[in-house]
């Protein structure tokens, strides 16, 4: 069908069964159909919608770029005397900040030395005054200070200075003068705190300590906005319909710039349209010179089937990022609860390899694995040596549908006695990220609420106790 056809609400409405699914959203007609499988949301999510106008569910979960991307390859048309319907403007408070009050600084040494002026002044018309009343000597005088008991200090000879008279007040209002002042002057100084630190501390050069940079956050090759070619330089099959893509930057001291815990997008033109899906991928930033990714294609699958599956060694691949709401960083929460199906372990495998190899990161991480089969469990070497060799960091669980003899691990599905025995319990220190087939996701998240957990919002954020790649 064109995309420039016109439909009827009616005609969409005669399309509201799983498997044949159509939706209207501002005013255009979406077959999405074979696009329920993939929903990030979950299946119930489109049935809900399913024949009917989604533009006000689909602005209310607030979509991203990459999903509005997405949209794009799923239109079949436009909808007859559409009525618009525009998402409600935000309001903004603007709040006038609260005026400060100016503060008084107060110079300690200033106050200290005006004080130290006056009581030397006070001193000077007090000795002039008590000399010519009482013809007191000098000796007498030093008897009525608060002087230190210093050895210099202790015989003091006596004057033989004439009694009465000018001369004699003034010079010894002026030895009064200088000798209550210095006294004063030490005790004002304690008052006030202006003693110098030279004279208590030996000189001691402080240096702030060189905070490294967080390599998970540097800038890279990729753009958001923008598409780049890389080339491929390695194929490996990890499991049936699973494969390690490597892609090689241009340079060999360059960084793919993703934050641990976010994607990218890939896109390529399949059947005469431009198809683009997001994947996390299993390198970070440390990883010079290359980009990973673990991608499991369904031989169905628009992009996974038809292009990533056939691509050869050498083949080029138009890739953009980073794209998603984790960035995670050292200190996010002490645990994390960790719930992944199939392919969703890469997002999981990003931020358990980052705190791992972070020997400040003491985070605790508790992973859940389900898959159908043994053969199914991907990255198992490299999640078990992480196991192995960082204990106090990650532990790891698997779950399998069909399991071998004499398995060590859980059997059947993810319930919510599983979680509770596997991973940590609700605490504000505490989250669970979740990746993996939607029945899974939704159902993992419902017994997660039960136990405690705050439900998450309809857009992941990295606040949310419960986190949905």
């Amino acid at each position: 069908m064109a995309a420039d056809k016109v439909f009827s609400v009616a005609d969409v409405a005669a399309h509201k069964d799983r498997t044949d699914l159509w939706v209207i959203i501002h005013g255009k007609v979406y077959d999405l159909t074979k696009y329920v499988r993939d929903h990030p949301g979950g299946a119930d999510v489109l049935y809900d919608v399913a024949g009917l106008d989604a533009t006000e569910a689909y602005d209310e979960v607030g979509h991203s770029e990459d999903a509005d991307e997405i949209m794009k390859t799923f239109m079949i048309g436009t909808v007859k005397d559409a009525q618009e319907i525009k998402a409600p403007k935000k309001v903004v408070r603007l709040v006038q900040p609260t005026a400060r009050k100016k503060e008084t600084t107060r110079a300690s040494g200033s106050s200290a030395g005006t004080a130290i002026l006056v009581a030397s002044s006070l001193a000077s018309v007090s000795g002039l005054y008590v000399a010519s009343r009482h013809h007191l000597k000098l000796q007498d005088m030093l008897s009525y200070l608060p002087l230190p008991s210093a050895p210099s200090l202790l015989p003091v000879p006596t004057l033989a200075l004439p009694q009465g008279g000018f001369s004699t007040g003034f010079a010894t209002a002026t030895f009064m003068c200088a000798t209550i002042g210095t006294v004063l002057a030490a005790k004002l100084s304690k008052i006030t705190q202006i003693e110098s630190g030279f004279t208590k501390y030996p000189l001691h050069l402080k240096s702030r300590p060189v905070v490294k940079p967080d390599p998970g956050l540097a800038r890279g090759f990729l753009k958001p906005k923008d598409y780049q070619a890389l080339p491929l330089v390695k194929k490996e099959q990890l499991s049936p319909n699973v494969f390690r893509f490597v892609y090689q930057l241009p340079h060999e001291t360059d960084v793919i710039g993703i934050p641990i815990g976010q994607h990218c997008a890939i896109k390529a033109n399949i059947d005469g349209k431009d198809v683009a899906r997001s994947y996390t991928p299993t390198s970070n930033n440390t990883d010079l010179g290359r980009l990973e990714l673990v991608i499991k294609c369904y031989p169905d699958g628009a992009l996974t089937g038809k292009y990533l599956s056939k691509l050869k060694v050498g083949d080029k691949t138009l890739f953009r990022g980073p794209k998603g709401a984790m960035k995670y960083k050292r200190g996010l929460c002490k645990k994390i609860g960790m719930v992944a199906g199939g392919t969703g372990i890469t997002p999981m495998y990003q931020v358990i390899r980052a705190i791992c190899e972070d020997e400040n990161d003491t985070t605790e991480v508790s992973l859940i694995l389900a898959n159908r089969t043994e053969e199914d469990i991907l990255l198992r070497k490299e999640l078990e040596a992480f196991a192995r060799n960082y204990p106090k960091n990650f532990k790891l669980w698997y779950m399998l549908d069909q399991p071998p003899q004499k398995w060590a691990y859980g059997k059947g599905f993810v319930t919510q006695a599983v979680m509770a025995s596997k991973l940590p319990a609700p605490s504000p220190d505490t989250k669970v990220m979740l990746c993996g087939p939607p029945g899974m996701v939704k159902a993992a998240q419902t017994a997660l609420v039960a136990t405690g957990f705050q439900v998450p919002g309809s857009t992941a954020k990295m606040t949310d106790q419960i986190f949905l790649f």
